[in-house]
């Protein structure tokens, strides 16, 4: 008897969301990919051992894979419920940036670092208004290149030095230091509280042949196995990855019988 396609295809692509119209691709995997279903067999039998009640119970479905590509984003899709929606920081020019700088907190002649830094790492903002400027609460406005100079440092970064002029008479005074800068595209990730509750998302494994599709989603699932973020060995091959596993059980909110998975084929994979 000849038989068309019995076996998944090679490769997937992984999609997570909180609605099927959201799924939003987590990139390029690592190895194989995986989706469980699994139950509890309950089985009840009576005084001569014939079987009265044969049944399941406790479905429950795992999604495991391995994410290269770290996207904050994405990551905050799997903890979601723990982890706020990642902040974004434009390459954008920031005008008038004021930094205070404590009384007494540096000495004549010592680095000052800029708190924030172009992200190109050149010089601070210095054009024809004189930024940076500096100000002090008992000296008043202070001369670049006579009061004070930007300097860089070991480590790259752009900061000023105030110099024991005739103008700056003392350091126990707040000084306010004006710069322009540009910092470079970021986005930050946080988390951690006493306690958070994960909200449950739809996770999607899908692949398209000439045009037709073979896919299998799961209804309700969490990241119950945390973050585990690895730094490969400078010397080795192999780039960082994320390895994921997904659990969950049943949508409720679907009928019965529809709660914990759906497996769709244009392919051919299931005749």
């Amino acid at each position: 008897m000849a038989f068309g396609s019995v076996h998944i295809p090679v490769g997937c692509t992984v999609k997570i969301g909180n609605t099927v119209g959201t799924l939003a691709t987590l990139g390029v995997l690592k190895g194989d990919a995986s989706i469980e279903i699994t139950y509890d067999n309950v089985k009840v039998q009576g005084s001569k051992a014939e079987t009265l009640v044969d049944f399941i119970k406790n479905m429950k479905a795992a999604a495991t894979f391995e994410m290269y590509q770290l996207n904050l984003t994405n990551i905050q899709k799997l903890l979601d419920g723990a982890m706020a929606v990642p902040s974004h920081v434009a390459a954008a020019i920031v005008n008038d940036h004021d930094q205070t700088i404590a009384a007494d907190a540096y000495d004549f002649n010592e680095f000052i670092e800029a708190e924030y830094q172009n992200g190109d790492g050149s010089l601070l903002q210095i054009d024809a208004t004189g930024e940076p400027t500096l100000s002090g609460a008992t000296d008043g406005a202070l001369v670049y290149g006579t009061d004070f100079i930007a300097v860089q440092n070991a480590e790259g970064k752009w900061g000023i030095i105030i110099i024991d002029s005739a103008t700056v008479t003392t350091m126990d005074q707040v000084f306010t230091y004006s710069y322009d800068y540009t910092p470079a595209e970021s986005y930050t990730l946080k988390m951690g509280a006493a306690s958070a509750e994960l909200v449950a998302k739809i996770v999607e494994f899908s692949k398209t042949i000439d045009g037709l599709e073979f896919r299998a989603r799961l209804w309700s699932v969490t990241n119950e196995n945390g973050l585990t973020l690895a730094f490969p060995d400078s010397a080795g091959d192999e780039p960082a990855s994320l390895p994921v596993t997904l659990t969950g059980g049943l949508d409720t909110d679907k009928a019965a019988g529809e709660q914990l998975i759906e497996i769709y084929d244009e392919i051919g994979l299931t005749v």
